[in-house]
């Protein structure tokens, strides 16, 4: 009996010394989650992955969550989503048994991070419905406690997302303003400092920056965007508090700065801002986000060649694009084509710009009516100037075609009448028995001179002389010590070019080589590669370089870059 009782005491605090270690492993684990989800997510998903085979069941499904945040933050939507409703049948079938606080508080946690995620897809009607069943879940929670505030505090910020996609900006800044008052209240002192509070105080005072640029995108006033500028400085000021420090937030916050400035039509300076995105990236990968940027800071500035290059870098990736961004770059790329008078890009584009209206019609989205309207109202009117503009085009192409037919018809009748005079004249002349004093002054070029002719021509190709800035016809008859006229006769017998066609095309041919192989050459200025091949105005070469490459020097340099 005596040996029975020690068995069951050891195998007591054998469990309950098992079980104390198990649940110091599973609070390391979480710490761990908090602390790298935000910095590293191989790290993050390291420990996700401890956390999973907790014995546990509320500390797996917290695994669950926090690994669709790492996947949400790569932006793999569909992979975080399908994670997220897993958790959400898995809690659901528990519920059924037991209704724990602990399995309440993941379904929460769970549903906020499925919100996200639609948000971010732009899938605004379904987020939403999203937030009703978690504000539900909020309000009737059986515990009044500090979790249950923040949760508040958080249900009112996704509030006040959704309603600024509403166009309901004055609602969503009350509820932000009250929603950081109701914050300093005393229940929750003691954890003002802990990581949720400075996270949630730096997202709600990005939100409202957002509000006042929303305001002022309605109607401008100087204001709203000292406001919107205020607000970010806020924010980015909390984010200097999280611990450990979030890597992304500098570069998150000059996002924000160049939105103010391209909303006060300071493109020049967004763009400053922009292309020190690189500098302060810390890996995050900016790049849509420059392009979407500088597409419409150059749209803006009237400098069609690099609103189009940036338009086309973004669509490169176009499956990665949200609704909205797609109908801005397809509307500006519709507008530049116009403005060039490529109406059949145009066109294109315009087209693909009410195509995406209508797929966000089709979705049936909530938003539509106040989110796209009156962008789509503008695309319409655009696509109709376009088709009218191309309507024209055709009518005035026609009537050239016929006035340039009804001319050479004209000219052909006069000149054959002009044939049958001669042939009349030459005839009376004959009758007349006067010889036709008609002179046609040929030469000939002897075999040798022109064979030397055309192997100087092969030469300069190798020997460089159509670098030198003297390189003419005249050039190559010095040099053969004869006369031009023989030179131009070779040239033309045996090239359907010009001359001068012939020396650019070698010289832009030799600079477009000299720039893929030899990286120094590509620092030097446009005017000093210029100089290099014999131009000494910058400007004529740009339009040389142009007209043969499709492009100017400058973006050649930056797709060699790229």
């Amino acid at each position: 009996m005596d040996k029975l009782l020690i068995f069951i005491f050891l195998a007591l605090f054998f469990f309950t010394k098992v079980s104390s270690q198990t649940k110091k492993l599973d609070s390391i684990h979480l710490e761990k989650i908090n602390y790298y989800k935000n910095i590293n997510s191989d790290s993050l998903f390291f420990y996700c992955d401890k956390l999973e085979k907790s014995a546990t069941f509320c500390k797996k499904l917290e695994a669950y969550t926090g690994r669709a945040y790492g996947l949400h933050r790569l932006k793999k939507y569909n992979e975080a989503e399908n994670l997220i409703n897993k958790v959400i049948i898995k809690v659901d079938s528990a519920l059924k048994k037991e209704n724990e606080i602990c399995l309440i508080n993941r379904k929460i946690a769970a549903l906020n991070r499925l919100f996200w995620i639609k948000k971010n897809q732009e899938k605004h009607e379904e987020a939403y419905d999203l937030l009703i069943k978690n504000e539900k879940l909020i309000l009737n929670h059986p515990l009044k406690d500090n979790i249950n505030f923040r949760n508040i505090l958080g249900l009112n910020l996704s509030k006040a997302v959704i309603q600024n996609k509403l166009n309901m900006q004055d609602s969503a800044k009350s509820i932000l303003l009250k929603s950081l008052r109701d914050a300093k209240k005393p229940i929750l002192k003691d954890v003002q400092d802990d990581d949720f509070f400075i996270q949630w105080k730096a997202n709600s005072y990005n939100c409202l920056g957002n509000t006042y640029l929303s305001l002022n995108n309605k109607k401008e006033n100087k204001s709203f965007l000292d406001s919107a500028n205020y607000y970010y400085d806020k924010a980015y000021e909390a984010a200097k508090s999280f611990k450990p420090l979030h890597k992304d937030s500098e570069i998150i916050y000059n996002f924000r700065k160049t939105e103010v400035l391209m909303a006060k039509k300071e493109y020049q300076k967004a763009i400053n801002i922009i292309n020190n995105y690189k500098n302060i990236s810390n890996g995050f990968h900016y790049f849509h986000r420059e392009y979407f940027q500088k597409a419409i800071c150059f749209h803006n500035l009237n400098k069609p060649d690099s609103a189009i290059y940036y338009s086309n870098k973004l669509l490169k990736d176009h499956k990665k694009c949200e609704t909205s961004k797609l109908i801005t770059i397809y509307d500006i790329l519709s507008e530049q084509y116009n403005k060039l008078n490529k109406l059949d890009s145009a066109f294109k584009y315009s087209k693909l710009t009410l195509k995406q209206h209508d797929i966000a019609r089709k979705n049936k989205e909530k938003t539509f009516n106040l989110f796209y309207n009156n962008s789509f109202n503008k695309a319409q009117e655009l696509n109709e100037t376009i088709k009218n503009r191309e309507t024209k085009k055709q009518r005035n192409l026609v009537f050239s075609f016929t006035f340039l037919l009804l001319t050479l018809i004209t000219i052909t009748i006069y000149l054959f009448k002009g044939e049958r005079k001669k042939k009349k004249d030459l005839l009376l002349q004959i009758n007349e028995n006067k010889p036709n004093e008609t002179e046609r002054k040929e030469y000939n070029i002897d075999e040798e001179l022109e064979s030397k002719i055309l192997n100087e021509f092969k030469n300069t190709s190798t020997n460089l002389d159509f670098l030198k800035p003297d390189f003419s016809i005249n050039y190559i008859a010095e040099k053969l010590n004869t006369n031009t006229t023989y030179v131009s006769f070779v040239f033309n017998k045996h090239n359907e070019e010009s001359f001068k066609q012939y020396s650019t095309r070698l010289k832009i041919d030799y600079v477009v080589e000299k720039l893929k192989t030899d990286k120094l050459f590509r620092k030097y200025s446009i005017q000093a590669i210029a100089e290099e091949i014999g131009y000494t105005n910058a400007s004529a070469f740009t339009r040389a370089f142009k007209k043969q490459t499709g492009v100017t020097p400058s973006i050649f340099l930056k797709n060699l870059e790229d």
